[in-house]
């Protein structure tokens, strides 16, 4: 068996087993939609540096709720031609009934390792993050905080189904799926240890080296403070993916970087 066939195997093993464990148990699941809307800009320095950040609102019940809006900035190195390291800031607002009620200030570090195969690989990232959640009270920021950490990891991968120009070759169709699980930390982590799992099937019409647009099915099972009780979404998220080749070479374009992938360049840096 090759290492990609033998990842897949033990990340839906481990994946079969906590399905397992979370549906053995009493539970109560809340049903909803979700719309997401994000703007990616990623910044090839030269052959090996890039910067990246994102923007994105979300809605939920139709966009009926205005409940999200958030900003990331970063960077990354490519160590070799299948690891890329990454360091960055997400900045989240959360609203109830369109009023912020609390700000996260989430620091985090990140690997991606690419994986092997011309037509087929499975691409791995793995994030470690660090969230101070502040509340907001009469529109203002409070000082005190509750503490907590993230672990992540997510399997990716990607390919091209057809070629949308005969002259342009980089105008193309892709589909890119992923899958990824989250855990948190922290004294204040009762109930939801485990936060929640995250599959993506994404299109994507890439028109050029600079541009692509996806519209894509999130289908998301996540935790909650309250014991028993999860929470399941059906998202809408949109994605409109802007890069700028500041140099003429470029390392490792050939691979995904965000999640969920919108090309096949080690590009993106993921939304929540």
């Amino acid at each position: 068996m090759n290492p990609s066939r033998q990842t897949l195997f033990l990340s839906l093993m481990l994946l079969t087993l906590w399905v397992q464990d979370v549906f053995g148990q009493q539970r109560e699941v809340t049903h909803r939609g979700e719309q997401w809307f994000q703007y990616n800009n990623i910044t090839h320095l030269n052959e090996k540096w890039m910067l990246f950040g994102n923007t994105g609102v979300r809605w939920k019940d139709g966009f009926d709720t205005f409940s999200i809006f958030f900003g990331r900035l970063g960077g990354s190195c490519a160590i070799t031609n299948n690891i890329r390291v990454a360091t960055g800031f997400t900045y989240v607002e959360f609203y109830n009934e369109d009023h912020r009620y609390q700000v996260e200030y989430r620091p985090y570090e990140e690997l991606f390792v690419r994986g092997n195969g011309d037509k087929f690989r499975l691409n791995h990232r793995f994030r470690f993050e660090q969230r101070f959640y502040n509340p907001v009270v009469e529109g203002k920021i409070q000082s005190d905080n509750i503490f907590a950490l993230r672990l992540r990891y997510a399997l990716m991968t990607g390919f091209n189904l057809f070629s949308l120009s005969k002259t342009r070759p980089d105008c193309k169709f892709r589909i890119n799926i992923s899958d990824e699980v989250m855990f948190n930390a922290g004294d204040h982590i009762v109930h939801n240890v485990f936060d929640k799992n995250r599959f993506i099937v994404m299109p994507t019409v890439q028109f050029n080296r600079w541009m692509s647009v996806s519209v894509g099915w999130n289908n998301q099972f996540a935790s909650t403070t309250t014991a028993g009780h999860y929470i399941y979404t059906n998202a809408l998220w949109v994605h409109l993916t802007h890069t700028l080749h500041l140099s003429k070479k470029t390392h490792g374009q050939d691979e995904e970087f965000i999640l969920p992938p919108a090309n096949s360049n080690f590009q993106q840096a993921a939304a929540d």
